[in-house]
């Protein structure tokens, strides 16, 4: 009896043992998908930082463009309407 109370012991020990092993190394897996997961981010997040750095930059030479382009515009419009006056104040 007592080495069958033995052997269950010895049995349930050598379970737990086996059992704590894997858990630990499922503990270290998921540690280590965790930390991939986490790289990945951050690798998603400077990119994203970057691309958006690149767009802003791009909206900035665009609006300073269009503000040049615009100023073109006012002045050519200024110059029309002079010369539409000059034209008015001309005898026929």
């Amino acid at each position: 009896m007592k080495s069958r109370r033995a052997g269950r012991v010895g049995w349930l020990a050598l379970v737990a043992a086996v059992a704590i092993a894997v858990s630990q190394v499922y503990i270290g897996v998921a540690g280590a998908y965790d930390q991939s997961v986490y790289n990945n981010l951050m690798k998603t997040r400077d990119a994203l930082l970057q691309q958006r750095d690149y767009l802003q930059q791009a909206l900035d030479d665009t609006q300073r463009k269009l503000d040049r382009l615009n100023s073109y515009l006012d002045q050519n419009s200024r110059n029309l309407r002079d010369v539409e006056l000059a034209l008015r104040q001309l005898p026929n």
